[in-house]
């Protein structure tokens, strides 16, 4: 979850097509040998030479962007399968979980990704096609080059377009399917929408104390806020984000994030060997029916919570108000952990897989 990456990728998204915007030459970087791979057995760009062409996209399981870009990708490789199209995906971990085989197998299980997979666990990929957030896609064709490519959401039609023309190398055009024509995500009239919030080891400063400065718990919210992390209680800093230190049944810790957008999300991670629910408030309040988000549920006592069983982004919040909000994570259980926020306007806003 790495702000300044997706909101470049978002900008391009809107932006238009970008075709071959980096410093890249043929031929396609190769898959390293030896790496893992899910829903295949090892896959290289020169066996399929001649035969295929290939998709090859960068994703993050826990990146909206890329769950949102998950149904288009699909959508390509079941329509032009036939055709002699690739799509491969590229998991470059982001986070340590994402380093573990297990975790990232039962993502792809849960998400249903059918089309190869291959693990980037030590960044040789991410480097050597230069990418720069998540999604990033890149098209090679029946020779081996990189023909196009494209960060970001968006511009669907015109890398379907450049697909088309690569299949047509492969076989006569008229017997390619019709075009898959996804549906391009909306960019106008959005509303107003904050950056992601990456915390631990990977955010730019550390969250402001509640326990020491009680004035800041009272404060007036207003969008100059919009970014402001905070925390109350024990809480341990990791590499990946912030660990719940002292037991929390009187719901003294937590974690507060002011942002502003239609959805917001957070990656959520349960204690080690167990799961643990976390209780949601906004602005102070509990969630009720109409605002909440798709993983959150309501105890008998009306209290906003998602349970947590494997770390992964949650849907918390779903509001379409242009003001600010304070958006309060409070784990039940000493080991969980906050690792970062995200946030979506109004034209992105979705439910999760």
């Amino acid at each position: 979850m790495k702000a300044a990456a997706l909101a470049l990728a978002l900008a391009l998204g809107a932006a238009g097509p970008a075709a071959a915007f980096r410093p890249l030459t043929p031929p396609a970087p190769e898959f390293p040998k030896g790496a893992a791979w899910l829903n295949a057995r090892g896959l290289s760009l020169a066996r399929m030479r001649k035969r295929k062409a290939v998709v090859v996209a960068f994703l993050d399981p826990a990146d909206f962007h890329s769950l949102r870009l998950l149904p288009v990708l699909e959508s390509w490789f079941h329509r032009y399968a036939l055709s002699q199209l690739m799509v491969v995906a590229v998991l470059t971990p982001d986070l340590e979980i994402q380093k573990d085989p297990l975790w990232t197998r039962t993502q792809v299980e849960r998400l249903g990704i059918d089309f190869p997979v291959v693990l980037d666990s030590d960044r040789a990929l991410w480097d050597a096609y230069q990418t720069r957030g998540w999604p990033d896609l890149f098209l090679v064709d029946r020779r081996g080059r990189l023909v196009y490519d494209h960060l970001g959401e968006g511009s669907y039609a015109v890398f379907e377009s450049q697909i088309r023309e690569a299949l047509g190398e492969l076989v006569d055009a008229e017997d390619l399917p019709p075009a898959v024509n996804p549906k391009e995500p909306p960019s106008r009239d959005c509303g107003p929408v904050s950056a992601d919030i990456a915390m631990g080891g990977r955010a730019k400063s550390a969250p402001k104390d509640l326990d020491r400065d009680f004035a800041l718990r009272r404060l007036l919210l207003t969008s100059a806020r919009a970014g402001e992390l905070a925390t109350r209680g024990k809480w341990t800093l990791e590499p990946d984000g912030l660990s719940l230190a002292q037991d929390n049944a009187r719901q003294g810790a937590y974690v507060r994030a002011v942002y502003l957008g239609a959805q917001a999300m957070a990656v959520l991670s349960p204690p080690p060997g167990g799961s643990s629910r976390f209780f949601v408030k906004l602005d102070d309040q509990w969630l009720y029916d109409g605002i909440q988000g798709r993983d959150v549920r309501f105890d008998d006592d009306g209290r906003s919570f998602v349970t947590v069983k494997s770390e992964r982004l949650y849907d918390l919040v779903r509001w379409a108000d242009k003001r600010p909000h304070e958006l309060a994570v409070i784990p039940e259980r000493r080991g969980s952990g906050v690792r970062g926020f995200s946030f979506a306007d109004a034209c992105l806003a979705t439910d999760l897989p």
